[in-house]
């Protein structure tokens, strides 16, 4: 027999950031309980995209770099650390807004 492993949540929104959504949800034809399942999962367990190589790694499963600060890909390596400075604050603004949804820093 399936079970259905969906569960029922009650939140509570501002109305105004709630119409917003769900006018841009409308738009793009995206049911909103997915824009917030899709957010949900990312929060539990967020993960980003490597700028030097392009694969996609879990923030958990990656170190911080002790000398720039910036999370350690676990496959090619890279970090802050070989980056030019206007390549490295483009990528620190990209980043912020990944942090700014989760209201704080990835790790």
């Amino acid at each position: 027999m399936y079970k259905d492993s969906k569960k029922k949540l009650t939140i509570t929104i501002d109305a105004e950031i709630l119409d917003k959504a769900r006018k841009a949800a409308e738009g793009k034809n995206i049911p909103l309980s997915r824009l917030i399942e899709n957010f949900l999962s990312f929060f539990a367990e967020p993960y980003v995209y490597c700028f030097s190589c392009g694969e996609k790694f879990y923030v958990k499963d990656a170190k911080v770099c002790p000398k720039c600060g910036w999370l350690i890909c676990p496959y090619c390596k890279a970090c802050r650390c070989g980056l030019s400075e206007d390549v490295a604050v483009s990528i620190f603004y990209m980043r912020k807004v990944y942090e700014d949804l989760l209201v704080g820093r990835l790790k």
